[in-house]
């Protein structure tokens, strides 16, 4: 079985691991209400069968021509009634269609603290009023029809308007090809309020593939982490040349490290 095949042969250790608090395989349409925050129904739907990593189905996002959004499904910590961690894993699968184009750039998952007040859309923050890291995605300079991920990071000593670009780029595991399943897992860990020992890294099918650890993300210790923020968005003020598709399964947040399936 290729890694572009569907995989219901497969068992995620995600599902009973004890510090896996939340997991979501995309099997049944009350995938939605597990979310605290959902945008753009119009463009998510389960597929099926081969489509699927694990069980029986996954999430295909797709993006409209001349369009930006695939969509969001957020878990906001508050609106679930759990306190905001400091610390998070975030995991889930991904898988670009074969006729996934990258071109300038867009937004993947990752996990934010924006309090709807800044880390986002160019609102530059300033250590006490948000922050962000989800994922980013680019045509990838050294690989050839491959997408380059990275972290796309809101944090006080960013440069410029918008959020600092950290490349996945440690042995080039962040250089994803069509077609074909991922695992990616992101770390986050808060610095000490006004200090520079936040964590971001991140590790593809269970390689390490970015590391940063001198992270500025606030200078406040009510800042902390809000949300997994599952988006996909295609753009800056550019948009996607014509409908492509986006496949997600097997989401999964923990206090420890999760990894892939074997």
């Amino acid at each position: 079985m290729t890694a572009s095949q569907g995989g219901r042969d497969r068992n995620d250790p995600a599902r009973n691991d004890p510090n896996v608090f939340f997991f979501e395989g995309f099997e049944d349409e009350g995938y939605a209400g597990r979310f605290t925050d959902v945008s753009h129904p119009q463009n998510r739907e389960l597929v099926s069968g081969d489509a699927a990593f694990d069980g029986e189905h996954a999430l295909r996002f797709a993006i409209r021509g001349e369009d930006h959004y695939g969509g969001s499904l957020s878990f906001r910590f508050s609106k679930a009634g759990m306190p905001e961690p400091e610390a998070l894993y975030g995991r889930y699968y991904l898988r670009l269609g074969e006729d996934w184009d990258p071109g300038s750039g867009g937004k993947l998952p990752g996990p934010a603290g924006t309090y709807n007040r800044a880390g986002w859309g160019g609102r530059k923050v300033d250590g006490t009023d948000g922050w962000s890291a989800r994922m980013g995605f680019k045509t990838s300079k050294t690989r050839q029809g491959e997408t380059q991920v990275y972290f796309y990071t809101y944090h006080v000593d960013m440069s410029g308007q918008y959020g600092s670009n950290f490349l996945w780029d440690i042995e080039n595991r962040g250089s994803l090809r069509n077609g074909r399943w991922y695992c990616i897992e992101t770390y986050v860990k808060m610095n000490t309020p006004g200090q520079n020992d936040g964590v971001l890294r991140g590790w593809v099918d269970g390689n390490l593939a970015m590391e940063k650890t001198d992270l500025r993300f606030r200078d406040v210790p009510d800042l902390k982490i809000e949300t997994f923020w599952m988006n996909l968005y295609y753009g800056g003020t550019w948009s996607a040349p014509h409908e492509m598709d986006v496949y997600f399964d097997n989401v999964a947040l923990s206090t420890g490290p999760i990894g892939p399936v074997e």
